[in-house]
């Protein structure tokens, strides 16, 4: 492959066009680069703060080592805004010989200084990325560059640059940026030639990290990021395809239809309204303003123009992004169930719902560099819930991080660290799911003997159109501190919150308070149905944070409060043995409505105990269970049965022709005898043969049948 691509390189560098003139494919290269960062800066705050005698900033600390937000970079991005300033004609600073001094002696100062910081992706990337930019704009000034000063500032470059070829994913990807940008400003066929292989490269499915087989995404060895280091790899690999575009050199097209796959079907459905789920970030969801993706528009813009055949999907990813179409705009249902990052997404037009899990195959969500210091919960059957997109937004700070929407935690006052701030991988062996690509069940058996939690349950998730179900049983814990399922904790609506209770319905408000038993909750046009009672923890109060209190790494310690939603199931201290249910119902706009549902519930708990959980759907016709252990479940007049654990969807029972969708959550690999009786006698009967290939070992197989 290098050996090709330098070939191809060799004889491009020098082509002939059209017309008969030579072209300069690197300079055609640099103009691409350039428009792709084009930008018309205020300078006038900068220049106020810049040190003539020296070339540095009044205001930079030069000598931090802080690991992200690292101070020093700022005398780039203010040297960078010079460089834009002095090309550009409409600014008043074109051609400014006193601005050219400045950049000058700004990048004298910068290479002789040579600020280090102690997170790498600084030294590696950020500042080599910026950097090279920086250098293939100033190629467009009047005046150039020393040819010294320039030499020297690539060779920085390529000393503290690093190898791409030693790194996977978007690290890879986002190194290689830089050797692009050093190879067109030094000519250099042979790295630029290097730095395409490293780009493209990545932009495979694999079992290490990447592109994962299921249409995921892995970074810092099994841990699920979809955001973070996805939005990097994505906005790399698109900004070369972009450059490329159009020449010899472009982007394979079995390539592009990878990328278009990943946005199209994981990264973009993963943003509602502008915002990310926040569980599919890593640890930059503890950065302010991180999970509004209002920008990420720019990588289906570029799609638009690499991958025509799927534009209008593009151009309606666009039209939600920048706001000129609300959240739920040409939105096709679906759901997925991610068996390589144990993960479930599920999206219907009127709202969109997930489930986070870790096993033993995956890794919890780090807080690495100080980040995220309150995660630990995060990845145990964590749910969002979401309509518009914002239900979530900035409240992490004011959020109480032992009350994840989803999970069943002790309320701790202090989070647990986990072992490592990387890759701690799972304790479950059970976590995963079935899926027809419409509805489908979720399975988590968790249990988790960390430190103070000494928590477990078998909980499960089943998806229909209107609602989902959620579950739990074998509830146990012997923490010191009473255990609670939290339902959803969200900010809190102008709305306020409904309950029926006892058959009336009543205002909720104030701190969160244990009722007994209400039928059903109702807040922000989210319907939350109680079928077995319980002890329900409702309320709305203000609760206050800072930033720094879970990400170290930025200096924001002011408070931050939020009025917060709080909705759970309380299961008292110590629980043996203890359930849950409640069936989450989005778009009922007004009490009337969900009162109405609630007349007329169309799912049946059949089984929630620790061996079986199953839900029934007359509406749709459907039957899900997950089977924990070889067992059976009856509904109706049908029987269904199975010699080893496994999820199951049963379309269509009774009908001429349903249809069985088995997978096996613990990727055990083994073969799954599933009999379907009626009344006791034989009816159907598949024996679920997994795929002989472990990567797939918890992949859906489908299954028709006939009378």
């Amino acid at each position: 492959m290098k050996t090709l691509l330098l070939l191809v390189f060799s004889l491009l560098m020098g082509t002939v066009n059209v017309f008969g003139q030579r072209s300069d494919e690197f300079e055609i290269l640099m103009q691409k680069i350039r428009q792709d960062f084009v930008k018309h800066p205020s300078i006038e705050e900068a220049l106020a703060k810049y040190d003539d005698k020296n070339g540095s900033f009044a205001d930079v600390d030069y000598n931090s080592i802080q690991r992200t937000y690292w101070p020093p970079l700022v005398h780039v991005e203010r040297i960078s805004d010079f460089v834009y300033a002095y090309t550009d004609p409409k600014s008043k600073y074109y051609r400014s010989s006193a601005l050219y001094d400045k950049i000058e002696q700004g990048l004298e100062f910068w290479h002789e200084r040579n600020p280090w910081c102690h997170n790498w992706w600084y030294n590696q990337i950020a500042e080599p990325q910026a950097l090279g930019v920086l250098l293939i704009q100033m190629r467009a000034g009047e005046k150039q560059l020393p040819a010294e000063l320039e030499n020297k500032l690539l060779a920085r470059i390529k000393a503290d640059g690093g190898d791409p070829a030693k790194w996977t994913g978007a690290n890879r990807t986002d190194i290689a940026l830089h050797w692009i940008y050093r190879a067109c400003l030094s000519r250099n066929a042979e790295d630029l030639s290097y730095a395409l292989e490293n780009v493209y490269n990545p932009v495979v499915y694999t079992t290490g990290e990447g592109f994962q087989h299921d249409n995921s995404n892995f970074q810092h060895g099994t841990q699920l990021y979809i955001g973070g280091y996805g939005d990097e790899i994505l906005k790399g690999v698109t900004q070369v395809a972009m450059y490329t575009k159009g020449t010899r050199y472009a982007m394979p097209e079995e390539k592009i239809a990878l990328i278009s796959k990943f946005m199209r079907e994981t990264y973009y459905p993963t943003i509602r309204g502008h915002y990310m789920l926040f569980d599919v970030m890593g640890r930059s969801v503890s950065r302010p303003g991180v999970p509004d993706k209002s920008g990420m528009a720019l990588f289906a813009k570029r799609m638009v123009e690499l991958d025509p055949a799927h534009a209008d999907e593009f151009r309606n990813i666009i039209a939600r992004l920048e706001g000129r179409q609300p959240a739920d705009y040409a939105i096709r249902p679906f759901h997925t169930h991610y068996f390589r990052g144990d993960y479930t997404l599920h999206v219907r037009p009127a709202y969109t719902f997930d489930v986070r899990m870790v096993s033993t195959r995956t890794s919890r969500l780090e807080y690495g560099n100080g980040e995220n210091l309150k995660t630990y919960f995060l990845s145990d059957g964590c749910t969002n819930i979401v309509r518009r997109g914002d239900e979530y937004k900035d409240i992490f700070p004011a959020w109480n991080w032992s009350r994840i929407p989803g999970t069943t935690a002790p309320q701790l006052d202090t989070i647990p660290l986990a072992k490592s701030d990387w890759q701690t991988p799972g304790t479950s062996t059970f976590a995963g799911g079935v899926s027809d690509s419409l509805y489908g069940v979720t399975a988590y058996a968790y249990q988790d003997d960390y430190r103070n939690i000494r928590t477990g349950a078998h909980k499960a998730w089943f998806f229909f159109d209107n609602e989902v179900v959620c579950l739990g049983a074998g509830i146990h814990s012997g923490a010191d501190a009473e255990v609670l399922t939290t339902v959803n904790q969200s900010l809190a609506s102008v709305s306020g919150i409904v309950a029926s209770v006892d058959g009336k319905q009543v205002s909720v408000s104030g701190q969160p308070a244990v009722y007994q038993s209400p039928e059903w909750v109702l807040h922000d046009s989210i319907g939350y149905y109680f079928p077995a009672g319980g002890k329900v923890l409702v309320g709305c109060a203000r609760q206050s944070g800072s930033w720094y209190d879970i990400n170290n790494s930025i200096s924001r310690k002011e408070p931050i409060e939020k009025d917060v939603f709080t909705l759970g199931l309380a299961h008292g201290m110590r629980p043996v043995a203890g359930t849950y249910a409640y069936v989450v119902v989005p778009g009922k706009a007004t009490a009337a409505d969900m009162q109405k549902y609630a007349e007329n519930v169309p799912v049946e708990i059949v089984a929630n105990v620790p061996d079986v959980q199953a839900v029934r759907h007359r509406a749709l016709n459907q039957l899900q269970v997950v089977f924990y252990a070889p067992g059976k479940v009856t509904c109706g007049d049908f029987t269904v049965k199975v010699d080893h654990p496994c999820a199951l969807l049963l379309k269509g029972l009774g009908t001429e022709r349903p249809t069985l969708h088995v997978a096996d959550p613990g990727q055990t690999m083994q073969p799954v005898q599933v009999d379907i009786l009626k009344k006791g006698n034989a009816y159907w009967s598949v024996h679920h043969q997994p795929s002989e290939d472990p990567i797939y070992a918890g992949a859906t197989r489908g299954y028709c049948f006939s009378r």
